[in-house]
């Protein structure tokens, strides 16, 4: 078996010495722990209370090398000897030095954002059968195990050494210049002397010469890169990649820092499994932006049909629904780092089709179930085998479908002392839609008489009523609307739609924030419906190509003449008077007398549906009007549009347009609400804007605004591009929101 310098029985020696050190200048007994064995040379441990643990070779007495060369040997002899031998203990310490060094820089770069200094010491293991065991204990004999490498244990002065630095390790080849390591130590006296250092395998680094050393992996490490690269030169042998099992690398802290809350948010519609407007884009994006940041994230939606993903998890709870006990299941799919949790209930199947139809009254009842639900959810549904609980706990409640869901939290949890710190943030989408009723209909929500104020409201077109928006507005923590300009309207008698006195009451908890996108479905470079018949996929890079290409290809679909030169017009929405597809009637007289064409896409009033069909049959060769509503055709529109057209009376924020600035389609739009925060107007001086805006609901405006874009269409080419490519260049996606509303969040936990 080798011994620690390859002879006989080694010997452990251990001298004191006093030294000065700075700054006090009071002197300091050093520990020199020397292992030899009647050889050539040894192996110095040297311990500097308080400061560094150095680790280098030592010459022995009555060696024959020259350094304590025996008597009547020949000085030159023993010098060159000496030399010869040092050259290869320095060799193997190199070997030794540049496996610390390896291990120092991975377990900083694994260790760089851990604070705690308390936490275990994990050691480099290293296996060598070759070399012997040796316990350098002032008390103990030497021990030896012909399975593992040397380990070091101190039974006099309990030392534990944390190191922190590898300095810097230089190769010599002279006698006198020996390579030392400097191990800092910040705890020096709590070692159980029957606790053994590990160390870890490492087929790597073998060694005749010197044990293998003791290395902490639980405090940050630094090395240079410089320290790494002269380690690297200095070895004389090829070091391997260390694995160390025992170290975990941890996952970055979350974006949100010190504000990661618990969140659920509740909706009637969440895409894709229920849609008919922004709202279910919103319930299917926003929750995975949040998430994101690092927060714990639930989604609650009624279920409406049978859905592939939400398996049932087993809960039950019946509630009691205008005198009536409603039996209530829950369905669970974890999703992108999101819950998404469906109610499951006989009022709500078979709603697919048609999720807000039904009399005034069953819907009523639908929703107060709904939220009645939803508010408990975070005790009786378990998410990953644990409930969410009310601990930092906040609702987002959307339009007056659960603006219940507030009311419910202050009058059955908060005004009896629960939930205390739970708070709700409210929504508005779209304040047109209020859920409206006589005062009779309170008795249907389920709740004290005294909180009949809150849900009173008087207008002079419905008189007193009963306002299921208003009471969700005054008990809401926070309220945000869709878009900063939506946030401005409402306040007004106009946009405010009978509550904009509640609305300017509640002014300072008010706050607007645009809509972002789902960048991952909504994105020209890999929309899969634009795998097919003759469409592509295109970048900013490709846009020329890609867009003439998905322009001829549309063309060629709708039944259309494919002329690249022609503006082509989109519209996609909803059939009814909101979205102006009136002004747009007013405007085909006009449109029909320019070369250019016209597609649209949307379900809605059976009279505009008849208007759309009466457009196409007038004017087969420039007109398509697809009644219905196709996922894969409004990509397809989006793509291969050059023009959207968006003349809405009112829009709290609006999709379509970001869609197609991302596609690089140009928006034509009435500057309302959401429309005026984000599509800037195109000005033809400065080369700046993103479209086309006009200031008021009249056909004259919309042709004037559109007249302008087709004549830079025509004649400004190098403009035209530039308003597509500064479209595309936007970042739509709905991470720029989720930090905005998490700002929110904050202000409403901190609120009382």
């Amino acid at each position: 078996m080798a011994s620690v310098c390859g002879f006989s029985t080694p010997i452990i020696e251990r001298k004191c010495r006093n030294v000065l050190t700075s700054p006090t200048l009071s002197p300091r007994k050093i520990e020199n722990l020397a292992v030899f064995n009647g050889s050539t040379t040894g192996v110095s441990l040297f311990f500097n209370k308080g400061q560094h643990w150095r680790f280098k070779p030592v010459p022995v007495a009555g060696s024959r090398d020259g350094v304590g060369g025996t008597a009547g040997d020949d000085p030159d002899d023993s010098l060159q000897a000496s030399i010869e031998k040092s050259k290869k203990v320095l060799a193997l310490q190199s070997d030794f030095f540049q496996l610390i060094a390896e291990r120092r820089k991975m377990v900083s770069s694994i260790r760089s954002h851990t604070t705690d200094l308390d936490e275990d010491d994990i050691f480099l293991e290293q296996k060598d059968k070759s070399l012997p065991d040796v316990d350098l204990t002032s008390s103990s004999p030497v021990r030896t195990d012909e399975d593992k490498n040397a380990s070091i244990l101190s039974s006099s002065s309990r030392v534990t050494s944390a190191m922190e630095e590898v300095p810097e390790i230089r190769p010599s080849d002279k006698v006198g210049d020996e390579p030392e390591v400097d191990l800092p130590s910040e705890k020096a006296s709590n070692l159980d002397s029957t606790q053994q250092l590990k160390t870890t395998d490492s087929k790597a680094f073998k060694s005749d010469v010197l044990p293998s050393f003791p290395s902490s992996s639980s405090y940050p490490a630094r090395v240079t890169a410089a320290e790494n690269e002269n380690s690297t030169k200095s070895g004389s042998g090829v070091v391997g990649e260390v694995h160390d099992p025992a170290v975990e690398v941890e996952k970055p802290p979350p974006l949100a820092g010190a504000n990661v809350m618990n969140i659920i948010l509740v909706a009637a519609e969440c895409a894709p499994w229920s849609k008919t407007g922004g709202l279910g884009d919103v319930a299917g994006s926003l929750p995975k932006a949040l998430a994101r940041r690092g927060h714990r994230v639930m989604v609650v939606a009624p279920r409406y049909a049978d859905y592939a993903e939400p398996q049932y998890i087993g809960v039950q709870k019946k509630y009691k629904v205008d005198g009536q006990d409603m039996e209530v299941s829950y369905y669970h799919a974890y999703i992108d780092g999101v819950d998404f949790v469906f109610m499951d209930t006989a009022m709500f199947r078979h709603m697919q089709s048609d999720i807000y139809g039904g009399k005034r009254q069953d819907i009523l009842k639908r929703m107060v179930l709904f939220c009645k639900a939803a508010v408990e959810v975070p005790w009786y549904v378990p998410c990953g085998g644990v409930c969410y609980g009310d601990g930092n706990l906040v609702f987002i409640a959307n339009d007056w479908h659960t603006a219940l869901l507030p009311v419910y939290l202050k009058a059955f949890y908060r005004d009896n002392g629960l939930m205390s710190f739970t708070r709700s943030i409210l929504v508005i989408h779209n304040i047109a839609h209020q859920g409206r009723g006589p005062l009779e209909d309170f008795r249907s929500v389920g709740l004290p008489d005294h909180y009949l104020d809150l849900f009173r409201l008087y207008d002079p077109v419905g008189g007193e009523h009963f306002n299921i928006f208003a009471a969700g507005l005054k008990t809401a923590d926070r309220v945000v609307s869709v878009s900063h300009g939506y946030a401005w309207e409402i306040k007004t008698v106009e946009g405010g739609w009978g509550l904009h006195g509640i609305i300017n009451e509640s002014d300072w908890k008010l706050q607007g924030i645009v809509n972002g996108i789902d960048t991952e479905d909504w994105n020209p470079q890999n929309d899969v419906h634009l795998r097919s018949d003759g469409y592509t996929n295109y970048s900013i890079e490709t846009l020329q190509t890609g867009k003439a290409q998905c322009k001829a290809a549309l063309q060629k679909e709708l039944g259309l003449p494919v002329r690249e030169e022609v503006p082509l017009i989109g519209f996609i929405g909803r059939l009814d008077q909101q979205k102006g597809v009136d002004i747009i009637a007013e405007a085909i007289p006009w449109m029909m007398d320019q070369d250019l064409q016209l597609v649209m896409l949307g379900t809605g009033r059976q009279d505009l549906e008849e208007l759309l069909r009466q457009f196409e049959a007038q004017h087969r060769d420039k007109v398509r009007g697809w009644v219905g509503f196709s996922v894969q055709t409004a990509h397809r529109i989006t793509a291969g549009s050059d023009i959207l057209l968006m003349p809405s009376r009112f829009e709290p924020c609006g999709l379509n347009q970001l869609y197609a600035m991302c596609y690089g389609t140009v928006p034509v739009v009435h500057a309302v609400g959401g429309l005026r925060d984000t599509v800037q107007p195109f000005n033809p001086f400065e080369e700046s804007g993103l479209g086309w805006t006009f200031d008021s609901a009249d056909a004259s405006k919309l042709i004037h605004a559109l007249e302008n874009c087709v004549l830079t269409y025509r004649d400004y080419k190098e403009s035209w591009d530039g308003l597509r490519r500064r479209g595309m260049m936007q970042d739509l996606s709905w991470d720029n929101a989720a930090q905005k509303y998490e700002e929110v969040l904050v202000a409403a936990k901190y609120q009382w």
